[in-house]
């Protein structure tokens, strides 16, 4: 059997430092935590994750080449029994980007989260319910209630971990896309 020399480990070694150090600086992955402020006037404190992944056009304000893949958000189950529950973005447009949740609240008892995204060049609201355990799409219609946006519209975390209602009120204010600023009463637009 081969032994590799002492210069070969250390060579070794710094190729894989190097080729981790590469891919977690290629990572912008971030996470937080925010408040949010339920209908009912209840705050709870959600965990959020954007997942980034290669791609960002050469357009792309954060220059970093990446771009969100899928945004998560974990909470407790508002009824008080401890369970964790988490929504994951399953739709993505053409040019691959997720759908962004907007609104998380609860609806006769149950979680529901309201998301803006791209369906054949439509922009859309969807909207999803936790039932039994998954969460299940609920079309909407044409029009329907109108809803505030209760959490972040990401604008880069500048070194926070945490969002209360205030922070997270004056970052979504500052957020040049109005459009996120609230749900319905209709679809934004279609091309």
């Amino acid at each position: 059997m081969n032994t590799p020399s002492p210069l070969q480990r250390i060579a070794r070694l710094g190729l894989i430092l190097m080729m981790w150090g590469s891919m977690s600086a290629c990572s912008n992955d971030q996470h937080w935590k925010e408040e949010v402020q339920l209908s009912d006037g209840r705050i709870i404190v959600v965990e959020r994750d954007l997942i980034t992944e290669s791609g960002g056009d050469e357009w792309a304000l954060n220059r970093s080449g990446s771009k969100p893949k899928e945004y998560r958000i974990r909470f407790e189950y508002p009824n008080g029994s401890g369970k964790t529950v988490q929504w994951r973005s399953t739709k993505i447009d053409v040019q691959t980007w997720p759908e962004m949740p907007l609104v998380l609240d609860v609806e006769s008892d149950s979680p529901v989260v309201f998301s803006s995204g791209y369906v054949r060049g439509c922009q859309m609201y969807f909207k999803y319910i936790w039932r039994n355990g998954a969460w299940i799409e609920n079309n909407l219609p044409p029009k329907f209630e109108k809803r505030a946006t209760n959490l972040l519209v990401f604008d880069g975390l500048n070194g926070r971990s945490l969002f209360d209602l205030e922070a997270k009120r004056k970052n979504n204010s500052d957020v040049t896309l109005k459009i996120f600023s609230q749900v319905g009463p209709k679809h934004p637009y279609c091309r």
